[in-house]
């Protein structure tokens, strides 16, 4: 069955289609229309290659913003201690466990003063802050392989380096 025609052209044409499926995916539609305007604005600044086949561009890349918001949003979800019921703290009998906490936090402090400044803060925007590797390279004007690889770079440095001060 062929889609009616429309009156509107270009993106307009796919956008009442493109959040309808996506707000049904996602059971949000208001998640749904976020991701579909970040799409359509990508779209805007793409080259006129992209525009010609903007159907599949835009479902695409609002189907990837989506995955980034929800990642995001499973990162961001965190409870303090202070909130949970104390059946659910983790109780610790070894007196100890808050020194040797410390000590790993410095030493991890110290190894990542260790590595090249680019480097670190690839590093901690996206393992520490949670940021994806798209948007650290947007924010450090680097590509997102160049800052795949230094994410790994570090995470390999520090846990060789964690393991000679915790053998």
């Amino acid at each position: 069955m062929s889609r009616p025609s429309s009156p509107r052209t270009g993106w307009l044409a796919y956008y009442d289609e493109l959040v309808g499926v996506w707000s049904r995916r996602t059971g949000n539609r208001h998640d749904a229309e976020d991701a579909a305007h970040d799409a359509v604005e990508r779209l805007l600044k793409a080259d006129a290659s992209v525009a010609l086949k903007a159907r599949g561009y835009l479902f695409q890349v609002t189907g990837h913003r989506l995955i980034d918001r929800w990642r995001r949003q499973d990162r961001a979800e965190h409870i303090s201690l202070d909130e949970l019921d104390e059946a659910d703290q983790l109780v610790s009998d070894d007196p100890d466990a808050p020194i040797r906490a410390s000590r790993l936090a410095d030493d991890l402090a110290n190894v990542l003063a260790e590595l090249p400044p680019k480097c670190r803060e690839a590093f901690v925007l996206n393992r520490i802050e949670g940021w994806t590797q798209a948007e650290v390279a947007e924010h450090m004007g680097l590509s997102k392989n160049m800052i795949e690889r230094y994410v790994m770079r570090a995470i390999e440095f520090v846990r060789d380096r964690l393991r000679e001060h915790n053998p």
